[in-house]
């Protein structure tokens, strides 16, 4: 990380936000807050400018902000809320992606250990909450949920932020996308059996029978997460099923995700017909036996790439291309295998992904 983290710091920011009375986010109550973290409110023409955090004042990557109720908030708050977030920059890495996802893994590990495990955590994907557009090198949280106001590890264009947030507006935000239309939902989200999650609700997700819209949702799950899942210190395991004409429906494809990743395509038993994976961008193992571990047999894989080396237009155009020679009909003939939806103790929907385990 760079100059300006302090883990110790950091976390007795975060003690003192989780712990903050918010007054129900009108603006009296929180001058109130920021004078109590010994911050300067300012007025500006722009709005309110904050002066504090814990980084450089006169460097803008590390000002903390307030998110104002607008037009894309106001439909999602309680009647008197002003605001929807205090945002807050801990750390500003070097090095690209990879700096910037070990920052916030660093500071996810040293959260947890004074919070416990976060009762929420995932990846925002293409949309987050009231229709931001994620930062580039990736969109992981971790979430400490309570029932009035929340503190949420979030990745922000620079590195890791602090964010605390009222609990409602951005749930509400989040259920109300469950109405089925492509791209309503991207990324991941994963909850645990922590009372703190008592009431909290899942929107129904999205699916399509198209493979120009599976490819693009399938491009944008894959782009950045090498990156978010080692930011969020876990793997991904996860096994395609596809309705092969002809077959049982086999798993074809796997995917294994930690700090780097990799597909892996098992032709077992799906004839003599198929055509040559080498000609569509698979690579044999006899040229290159797969890095990562694969739980399918597999004489043919993509290649591991680390962060910031995924070519997700390619690795999901070659995936698709191989579906659709096999004849699978739609992607709704596709579906995950058992337990991919188990991840370190959380129950994961893959909303961006489109797919869900098996019945």
């Amino acid at each position: 990380m760079t100059v300006g983290w302090d883990a110790t710091r950091v976390v007795d920011l975060a003690r003192q936000l989780r712990g903050a009375e918010t007054g129900g986010w009108r603006t009296a109550a929180l001058r109130r807050l920021v004078a109590g973290l010994g911050w300067q409110w300012q007025e500006t023409a722009d709005g309110v400018r904050l002066i504090g955090g814990v980084g450089p004042d006169d460097l803008p990557q590390w000002a903390p902000r307030l998110r104002r109720v607008d037009r894309f908030e106001k439909d999602y708050v309680h009647e008197g809320e002003d605001y929807v977030g205090l945002y807050v920059p801990i750390a500003v890495p070097e090095g690209g992606a990879a700096g910037k996802a070990a920052a916030f893994r660093a500071a996810g590990e040293a959260l947890t250990r004074e919070f416990g495990p976060a009762p929420i955590m995932g990846v925002y994907g293409d949309l987050g909450p009231f229709y931001d557009s994620p930062p580039r090198w990736g969109s992981p949280f971790r979430r400490w949920r309570q029932q009035v106001d929340t503190l949420e590890l979030r990745a922000g264009e620079h590195g890791p932020e602090l964010l605390l947030q009222p609990t409602a507006p951005a749930e509400n935000w989040f259920w109300r996308q469950g109405h089925g239309e492509n791209y309503a939902i991207g990324g991941f989200f994963g909850s645990n059996r922590d009372p703190a999650n008592a009431g909290l609700g899942f929107p129904g997700g999205w699916h399509t029978d198209e493979w120009d819209v599976f490819r693009h949702a399938l491009t944008d799950f894959l782009w950045n997460l090498p990156a978010e899942t080692h930011a969020l210190g876990i793997e991904l395991d996860l096994g395609f099923h596809a309705r092969v004409p002809g077959t049982g429906g086999p798993v074809v494809f796997h995917i294994a995700c930690g700090e780097r990743l990799e597909v892996a395509y098992d032709t077992e038993g799906l004839g003599a017909s198929i055509a040559d994976p080498a000609s569509l961008g698979w690579i044999p193992k006899s040229t290159r036996p797969a890095a990562l571990e694969h739980w399918i047999e597999s004489h043919y894989h993509s290649g591991d790439f680390g962060i910031g080396e995924v070519d997700g237009p390619g690795l999901a155009r070659m995936m698709v291309d191989t579906l659709r020679g096999l004849g699978v009909a739609s992607p709704r003939n596709l579906s995950l295998s058992d337990h991919a939806q188990s991840v370190a103790g959380y129950r994961v929907d893959y909303y961006g992904l489109t797919l869900e385990e098996n019945p």
